[in-house]
């Protein structure tokens, strides 16, 4: 930058004029408009050069807005539009910004804020420079009013430097004047303190219900308090009313019931006697829950537990508990305890042994105001831990269910293959009643069915019918019945041969039902008898015979 090169403040801005300012200055000053008076100055002596006025939107502001005594407080000093340049182009930070405070009332001293870059970026000829913020801090001292006044805003430029005070033409260098711009505030000494929380071991915390009991100092005397919850920063809307009251040295007492639905999280009590107000940070908890790590598995699982929003300090107890309503019946878990942390953290390890186990639950507290939570445990019996860790004893077991399906057979009969020919011995004619003799082969049943019923052979005959004529009635055909075991079976039941007599309509042999179980492999024969009349038609006679299983 030239020697040449200078900050000046020259020009209209379009802002608002200056205002004349005059009663009470708000908590934080601004942003309201404003004028200050510059000057430049290019060495230690001198009046300085381009005298003029800075019209802007000036703010002063610090926090907290009420500081206790020894905190320590951010000032923050801003400016909308910052002064123009002069007629020499500048660099980013070529006119780092210095602004002097003076502290007054209960206060003294001085504080300096600064803003190191400036302007932000490159500004030509005759522009403005941008907006302004520069900070500080400073130490508050004893309780009382106090004010804050800008008295010197400096531009130091390594050329040439510019020095803004009050409005007017004077040595705004070496003697300038206090500035319109003031904010106003108190040191205030007043605090708070929870003495207990019904309901609770400590006095951080509490939850919906819970009353708690304050006490205050430092307050106006002989009145009427006022308490809420609001958000972490002690703002926002306040929820709950408590009351209390102060005596004549300021000191009181007071109650808050802590109302259903309040905001959980980082809060804040905040008590008010109408003119000051005193904070005290509060955590609300929520409903306490529980999750678990694995969230299923076999006999034997250990299972990491952990918590949230349990009364702090509180003993919590975790065990296994039945499918049905909360709380439903415990299963035989063994149950294990924790301590909640001051934030109200449960961490807990619990071993799942119980197979009805459906959920893992935790509890603290008794009666009406027995707090509660689960969490669903799926359990399997497709896994489970014999021996947990460095244990030398232990078994578990793992079960099978096993299946088989029995298909039924069928109920079935058969002979041998050309045993369906039956040829019964020939007669010759005498005058005398002769009988033709034979025998049924062998029919084996089959009875494969698996089922609990009987079955039985039942015969059938037609009359015997002669050729070239002549008939043998079918009644004179008789049988003698045999019925055994088939060689090499085990019968589930025994079968019965049917009774010695005329064919037609009669049983060969038959199987009884049985509770328990029937089949088995049977043999079925039976020796044949036909009766031949004396004077019967001589020639060759047939019948057929049929035998039905059911």
């Amino acid at each position: 930058m030239g020697t040449h090169s200078r900050l000046a403040v020259a020009g209209a801005l379009g802002l608002t004029a200056a205002i004349a300012f005059g009663g009470a200055t708000a908590q934080a000053y601004g942003p309201t408009a404003n004028t200050l008076g510059c000057r430049i100055y290019f060495s230690d002596a001198g009046t300085g050069t381009s005298p003029t006025t800075w019209n802007d939107t000036f703010a002063l502001t610090q926090t907290p807005a009420t500081p206790a005594p020894g905190q320590t407080v951010t000032v923050t000093f801003t400016a909308v539009a910052g002064p123009n340049n002069g007629p020499v182009p500048l660099n980013a930070g070529d006119v780092p910004v210095a602004v002097k405070l003076a502290l007054g009332g209960s206060q003294s001293g001085t504080v300096t804020l600064n803003m190191a870059t400036y302007p932000a970026a490159a500004a030509p000829a005759s522009a403005p420079l941008g907006p302004i913020t520069a900070t500080g801090t400073y130490v508050a001292g004893g309780t009382g009013a106090a004010t804050l006044t800008v008295t010197q805003v400096q531009f130091n430029n390594s050329t040439a430097k510019t020095y803004c005070s009050n409005a007017g033409d004077r040595d705004h260098k070496a003697a300038p004047e206090a500035s319109t711009i003031v904010e106003s505030f108190s040191v205030f000494g007043g605090g708070t303190t929870i003495t207990s929380i019904t309901g609770q071991t400590v006095t951080n915390a509490a939850r919906a219900g819970n009353t708690i009991n304050f006490s205050v100092s430092g307050m106006a005397s002989s009145a009427g308090l006022t308490a809420t919850l609001k958000d972490a920063g002690g703002n926002g809307t306040g929820e709950g009313s408590g009351t209390g009251t102060t005596d004549a040295t300021g000191a009181g007492t007071g109650t808050l019931v802590v109302p259903s639905g309040a905001t959980t999280g980082a809060r804040t009590l905040s008590v008010s006697d109408g003119t000051n107000t005193v904070t005290r940070p509060i955590t609300i908890l929520g409903a306490p829950a529980i999750s678990i790590t694995p969230s299923g598995g076999g006999a034997g699982t250990a299972v990491a537990v952990t918590g949230t929003n349990w009364n702090p300090g509180s003993t919590v107890t975790v065990r296994g508990y039945q499918a049905g309503a909360p709380p439903p019946p415990a299963t035989a878990d063994a149950a294990v305890t924790a301590t909640a942390t001051a934030t109200g953290a449960v961490t807990a390890s619990f071993t799942v042994n119980d197979p009805t186990t459906a959920y893992i639950g935790a509890s603290s507290g008794a009666g009406p105001s027995t707090l509660f939570a689960v969490a669903t445990w799926t359990a399997s019996a497709d896994s489970c831990v014999a021996k947990a860790g460095a244990a030398t004893t232990g078994s578990c077991n793992l079960t099978y269910n096993l299946s088989q399906t029995v298909t039924a057979g069928n109920l079935a009969m058969s002979r041998a293959a050309g045993s369906g020919n039956v040829p019964l011995s020939g007669v010759t004619l005498n005058g005398t009643v002769q009988n033709g003799t034979g025998a049924l082969a062998p029919i084996t049943v089959t009875d494969f069915r698996g089922t609990t019923f009987g079955w039985s052979l039942v015969g059938s005959v037609s009359d015997f019918t002669g050729t070239p004529g002549g008939t043998i009635p079918k009644a004179n055909l008789t049988w003698t019945p045999t019925c055994t075991a088939t060689a090499g079976f085990t019968n589930a039941v025994t079968a019965t041969a049917g009774s010695a007599g005329a064919v037609d309509g009669s049983t060969l042999c038959s199987a009884p039902a049985n509770a328990a179980g029937t089949g088995g492999s049977f043999d079925a024969a039976a020796a044949l008898n036909l009766q031949v009349p004396a004077f019967q038609l001589a020639g060759s006679y047939s019948a057929t015979l049929t035998i039905t299983l059911s």
